[in-house]
């Protein structure tokens, strides 16, 4: 990963750090659940959950990142027990979004025969710019984001009753924005695929989240690893380390 932009004289310095997953997510060191759910378990868990007044279960989100391989069993299983749902919610990596399209296609045809909506409530697209999406190590590329953008809006038009993933529907998609390597090019970058794409329109949420380094990210790591080099000091808030250049010491 790269030096922050504002150490404009180590810039283009980079920080070796053996990565796994996203750079500014701690879920996976310090919260992780590294199992999975039958789906016997997960019918069981939709059955205790509370009704609606008309009876259907309330809305709910499935806790797995890829889960549409599996979203057309669940539905098949919904609709043999005879269980009266509302709505599901997703949250996933776009990559995935864009693996599991036939999946996806299969089971909106179970949710609009059953009268169920399906929610993608949230993807992590988090930028629209390859440098900062790589030094995010998100895995994926501007063009990864935008052809789910436009997967999403097509299954819309396929499935108006029953797809939702506008944030006027109550989707809230990953965008972090100021990051310690933003630049004139970057900024330049992110506010022409903006304006190209529309992506205020649907996507873009009301306010972007600053990136927040916690302790035990890989990019608590990062910036340990650049203190040290450098004989640096960043100021700490809770569990949070400061990057931007007012919190160096």
């Amino acid at each position: 990963m790269a030096y922050p932009s504002f150490l404009s004289e180590k810039a283009e310095r980079q920080i070796r750090l053996p990565l796994k997953g996203c750079s500014f997510c701690d879920v996976a060191i310090d919260k992780g659940f590294y199992g999975a759910l039958d789906l016997e378990t997960v019918i069981g868990q939709i059955r205790s959950l509370p009704d609606t007044e008309d009876g259907r279960k309330i809305p709910f989100e499935l806790i797995n990142e890829n889960p549409l391989p599996g979203l057309p069993r669940l539905f098949q299983q919904i609709r043999t027990q005879n269980i009266a749902i509302s709505q599901i919610n997703l949250i996933m990596r776009a990559d995935w979004f864009l693996l599991g399209k036939k999946h996806l296609r299969d089971a909106l045809q179970q949710a609009a025969a059953l009268d169920v909506r399906v929610l993608l409530s949230s993807i992590g697209f988090e930028s629209f710019d390859d440098t900062i999406l790589a030094n995010l190590n998100k895995g994926v590329t501007v063009e990864t984001n935008l052809e789910a953008i436009r997967l999403m809006r097509q299954l819309k038009e396929e499935f108006p009753d029953c797809w939702g993933y506008s944030k006027t529907e109550g989707a809230i998609h990953g965008f972090i924005h100021p990051t310690p390597w933003d630049t004139k090019e970057t900024e330049m970058n992110t506010r022409r695929t903006i304006g190209l794409y529309g992506l205020p329109n649907d996507i873009l949420p009301p306010h972007s989240t600053p990136l927040v380094i916690h302790h035990a990210s890989f990019l608590g790591d990062w910036i340990r690893e650049i203190e040290r080099i450098e004989g640096i000091r960043f100021k700490r808030y809770g569990s949070v380390i400061g990057w931007w250049p007012e919190a160096l010491l």
